[in-house]
């Protein structure tokens, strides 16, 4: 047998060796947690354990892929352990058990994708007019089910709170949700979240709950913060009867509500199973301790949590985190460029760096800057601006206004005006450049746009104008457009809102434009950061969850931003954005750059921001080496 002890430490070892009975294991930001998992699967198999009557629940079938062929490495039989997906496993159950429930063998399962073209399908029988048709996304309508239904809430109060524009179509979404319904059942199908519902049901009836009891003994459940309630019900009940169960996760990493994660499985666990063991792993092996001391300063500041103190593994020190003040969001992004590059001088290559924020238009000033400087870079969790179908939208006007003759953004532009398709802008576009369109200005279902689509281009041909004016211009113009067109609008516009920004510092509408366009050869999105090419990652927190890199910038800490405005007002989203800066800091492992700027240019006027709430306390400032551009 391997000796446990020669490969983790206490806590480790402690946890990996615990056999029966229920265990909470909270894992600290790089802790060693898949480990942990590795080790524990070779300890039941070595003490006798059947591998078969172990389950492992993960949240991907590449994680329970790496821990369950790491922990066969050691010992072949391990890969015989079951392991898998919540998603997997109940498909599982629902093809062994499903006839209790009615099914046959024969049902199908919808993949996301097809699950929004049911939807897509089913919204078509509802009646509602063809403008707000088009208007209302099938996978918005798919995203407000299936959070209704992973947050345990009514269709009513995700709408109200996650979707308050859309309250006007709240009988509409639900009438959509029958039919869906209905179609699903017709059709002998089942979407990822009637998986879990269907496979709790078959847990709630006690002769299919022992037999499950039977054949799984002990259950592993990874990652338990990120669970949803159905998630955390289905793990109660294969337990029920056994009580060997051993959940891993970190309550300061529970991130993920607007998926319908909730935080309150993790903290309430204890509750569900009275007497479990509760280990904690609080040594860190990727961040040095400066860094771990201003996260432990943010995990103090947290309102429901388990206590723990993070403390560093590795052998050096390391410097503190330096705190970054800027008069603007341009100032900032000319000097982390400027610090990319003195880092990769100094050995850290490109593909060790990376940029984390809450939300990807606080990158957009960065991106131009990266653009203008040739750095390709990798960007995660978001789109990049320029390719943004709202972004094209609205530079399209300004196109035409620097090429007359660009007929990809005369039809763009003509199209996005209601009654308008490609067949009549083609045919408008002729009577343009033939200096013979004043007719469609009456007479028509689209005259009026026509009108006011006539007076922007006047106001955009107007010379005095300066860069910026006639982007506001454009902005005004298509705000209305953009409204009808997404119902994700209230999300995009800051994106516009940040280019806004961008376009008042230039003297020449062509330079704008030609910075927007160029993209460098290597600069394409990715979902990891590519070594091959050594570059930089920008990429929001959530999506950056897992990751680590040398140096880390965490940019746009600024109340409002970072919290998220929405988050404002309500406490548990203002824990769980507390929770995602704990997690942007732990990213980093040698260097950390936490930034902010002080000017908010919006137009000719400047409003001042407010810093963070995260950062503005003695407790966590102390922590950090705060700095001024120009600063030695």
């Amino acid at each position: 047998m391997i000796d446990l002890k020669k490969h983790l430490n206490s806590s480790q070892f402690l946890a990996a060796t615990t056999i029966d009975g229920p265990v909470l294991v909270i894992a600290g930001a790089g802790s060693g947690k898949t480990r942990v998992i590795e080790y524990r699967v070779l300890n039941l198999v070595q003490n006798g354990v059947e591998p078969a009557s172990i389950l492992l629940l993960t949240f991907t079938r590449n994680a329970s892929r790496v821990m369950l062929s790491r922990a066969a490495a050691h010992d072949p039989r391990c890969a015989a352990v079951e392991g898998g997906t919540f998603h997997s496993f109940a498909y599982k159950a629902l093809k062994h058990y499903g006839k209790a429930l009615g099914f046959t063998n024969s049902f199908s399962i919808l993949d996301e994708g097809d699950a929004i073209d049911a939807v897509g399908k089913c919204s078509g029988n509802v009646n509602i007019s063809e403008r707000d048709r088009k208007f209302l996304k099938k996978n918005t309508i798919r995203s407000i089910i299936s959070m209704s239904i992973n947050k345990h809430s009514s269709m009513e109060d995700i709408i109200e709170k996650e979707y308050p524009h859309l309250a006007e179509y709240s009988e509409y979404i639900k009438n959509v949700k029958s039919k869906y319904v209905k179609y699903k059942q017709e059709k002998n199908y089942l979407d990822y979240d009637d998986m879990l519902v269907y496979l709790k049901k078959l847990l709630e009836d006690d002769a299919i709950r022992k037999a499950v009891a039977s054949k799984y003994k002990y259950i592993m459940v990874d990652e338990y913060q990120d669970t949803n309630r159905l998630q955390g019900d289905i793990s109660y009940l294969l337990a029920k009867a056994h009580k060997n169960i051993m959940v891993v996760g970190d309550d300061a990493q529970s991130i993920y509500g607007f998926r319908g994660a909730t935080h309150k499985n993790i903290m309430d666990f204890p509750a569900m199973f009275p007497g479990c063991v509760i280990i904690k792993l609080e040594e860190n092996y990727r961040s040095t301790q400066p860094i771990l001391d201003a996260a432990n300063s943010v995990l103090s500041e947290m309102a429901s949590k388990y206590d723990k103190r993070l403390i560093s593994g590795l052998n050096h020190k390391g410097a503190r985190p330096q705190m970054w003040f800027f008069g603007d969001t341009y100032e900032e992004a000319g000097w982390i460029a400027d610090k990319m590059i003195e880092l990769k001088t100094s050995g850290i290559p490109l593909d060790r760096q990376c940029v984390l924020f809450r939300s990807s238009y606080i990158s957009i000033a960065l991106q131009a800057e990266l653009n203008k400087r040739g750095i390709s870079y990798n960007l995660m969790g978001g789109m990049r601006f320029y390719e943004s179908a709202h972004v094209k939208d609205l530079v399209a006007h300004l196109k035409i206004m620097a090429n007359p003759k660009d007929e990809l953004s005369w039809h763009r532009a003509l199209e996005l005006i209601e009654g308008i398709g490609p067949k009549t802008s083609g045919k408008i576009l002729k009577d343009i450049s033939a200096g013979d369109s004043a007719k469609y200005e009456k007479g028509f279902k689209y005259s009026h746009g026509i009108q006011r689509f006539k007076l922007l281009i006047e106001t955009l041909s107007e010379e005095k104008a300066g860069v910026g004016e006639k982007f506001e211009a454009a902005f005004d113009y298509y705000s209305p457009l953009m409204k009808t067109k997404f119902d994700d609008w209230n999300t995009r516009v800051n994106d516009l809102e940040t280019l806004k920004k961008i376009a008042y510092r230039y003297d020449s509408l062509q330079d704008l434009l030609s910075d927007f366009a160029i993209e460098l050869p290597d600069s394409h999105g990715g979902h990891q950061h590519s070594e091959h090419k050594k570059q930089p990652t920008l990429s929001t927190i959530h999506s950056a969850k897992g990751m680590e890199w040398e140096a880390v910038f965490l940019i746009g800490l600024i109340d409002g931003v970072f919290p998220v405005s929405f988050s404002l007002g309500d406490d548990e989203s203002i824990e769980e954005e507390r929770r995602l800066f704990y997690v942007g800091l732990t990213r980093a492992k040698d260097h950390l750059f936490i930034t902010f700027h002080h000017e908010n240019n919006r137009g000719q006027m400047n409003q001042f921001n407010k810093i963070s709430r995260f950062i503005d306390n003695s407790s966590i400032m102390s922590r950090l080496e705060q700095k001024l551009l120009g600063d030695v």
